[in-house]
């Protein structure tokens, strides 16, 4: 007679799991009750938010450019752009969808000893996964190679790093240092030496056979609307991940209400209405967790220690989705955001605000930083008449006090003549601002560098 182990049994039940939610087959469940179903729709909304949210610019980017294409777009972004919350405006984006299902993709890229540059890629739970550019892998030319989670094959010759994904659809997101309007043609240059192509066109070899073309579903706005929609979206996005045994779990339990891979979401009529209360109130958590993403030090709140390799701290995920989607690990840049002044009140372009850096406390950095106006309410790039949307060290014409120190004057109606060159301009109503540390230095990374508050000032200048 043979027996089989506890461990063995456990390991087959979740090996059916994995199967069954990959292959989106119904679970067979009780149905819970009202407040069973509430409650798991507000979990499962926080679980679900930042791949819903990912959609987004996963159907912008489709829209617009094939699987497995390399865009790299020479123009820096401005208010008119409005696909992605809070965007930089100091570097020229790249940007491709991975389509990992048949094979893996490989990204070559120069000698660039002269700029920094970046190309970070994110799986559909919006996870960092390795980097490619200046930090991660040096300023020598490369080739690397990016495969999904059904991929069995080794790192052929004449490769420099394998980068491994569980999702079957990566985000590529490369950015290129902009130096000032001079520099953009140069920085142009840099964009198309760049290059995408598969692993059987880099070793000239036969293609795989090809798959059915991948459809992503259509995005519904998360931060407006009804709030269970998300979960249709999510359905049908999840089976292009391969989920952890944790995530099974919880995924199993969403079941319930017909939240998982490829599920159709029709709640029942008896739990309907407890679903979309319940998915209501994960988007309330969601919403407040923005605000309060990390410590507030005078008025400006670090991105959280855990961003970009959230593991199971699905709040935080969604809270950075919901405020600044795509955030660097803190080691390539960090984006305090600043949501109050010196008096703990809101900003708003109704006031005029002063930032003063003191000499030799300026953002430690070893690349460069910024700091960029967003609507508070849209956290998009806000349109004035000067085109100015972001100020930093190699803004034009920047005046440094005598000191070493900087000043920088925030507010909608331009300043004295001999302050426009270092003025931010704000919209009329609430805004924020993101500082960027590009290759921030160790003080910047363990927290030491304290970063001065937002001064209101009154009276007319």
């Amino acid at each position: 007679m043979t027996t089989t182990s506890p461990r063995t049994v456990l390991h087959r039940r979740l090996s059916l799991l994995a199967l069954t939610l990959s292959l989106g087959l119904p679970i067979a469940h009780a149905a819970p009750s009202p407040e069973q179903a509430r409650k798991l729709a507000a979990e499962a909304y926080v679980f679900a938010y930042a791949t819903a949210e990912h959609d987004k610019v996963l159907n912008a980017i489709a829209a617009k450019l094939p699987y497995n294409v390399l865009f790299g777009e020479a123009r820096l972004l401005g208010p008119d752009d409005k696909n992605v919350v809070s965007p930089n405006n100091d570097t020229f984006y790249s940007r491709a969808l991975l389509d990992l299902r048949s094979e893996p993709q490989v990204l070559s890229v120069p000698a660039e000893g002269k700029r920094y540059y970046s190309f970070q890629l994110v799986d559909l739970r919006t996870n960092n996964l390795d980097y490619i550019g200046t930090r991660a892998t040096g300023t020598a030319a490369g080739r690397y190679l990016i495969a999904g989670p059904d991929w069995q094959g080794q790192l052929p010759a004449g490769f420099d790093g394998l980068i491994r994904s569980p999702s079957r659809v990566v985000f590529l997101l490369g950015r290129t240092e902009v130096k000032g309007a001079a520099d953009q043609p140069a920085a142009a240059a840099v964009l198309k030496e760049y290059r995408l192509q598969s692993l059987s066109a880099a070793l000239k070899q036969d293609a795989p056979a090809a798959l059915p073309k991948l459809t992503l579903p259509p995005y519904s706005n998360t931060k407006a609307g009804k709030a269970s929609a998300l979960f249709s979206t999510f359905n049908a996005l999840a089976p292009l991940h391969a989920w952890s045994a944790e995530e099974q779990a919880q995924l199993q339990r969403f079941a319930e209400i017909g939240v998982g891979p490829g599920l159709d979401f029709k709640p029942s009529a008896e739990i309907a209405a407890a679903v979309d209360a319940g998915a209501e109130a994960g988007r309330d958590k969601v919403k407040a967790a923005s605000v309060s993403i990390s410590p507030n030090r005078n008025g400006w709140y670090s991105s959280p220690a855990n961003v970009g390799h959230f593991g199971s701290d699905d709040l935080t995920r969604a809270a950075a989705a919901w405020r600044y989607i795509y955030v660097n690990d803190a080691a390539e840049a960090l984006y305090p955001i600043a949501l109050q002044d010196s008096q703990g009140q809101p900003l708003n372009g109704s006031k005029r605000y002063r930032l003063h850096f003191a000499a030799g406390q300026l953002p430690p950095v070893n690349s460069f930083w910024s700091l960029t106006m967003y609507d508070s309410q849209t956290q998009l790039l806000v349109a004035n008449p000067i085109q100015r949307y972001s100020i930093g060290d190699r803004t034009p014409g920047l005046v440094y006090d005598a000191d070493g120190g900087l000043t920088l004057y925030l507010q909608h109606d331009a300043p004295a003549a001999t302050q426009q060159a270092n003025w931010l301009p704000a919209p009329k109503g609430q805004f924020n601002m993101l500082l960027r540390l590009y290759l921030p230095k160790e003080s910047a990374l363990k927290g030491t560098y304290q970063l001065p508050a937002i001064t209101p000032v009154g009276g007319q200048e």
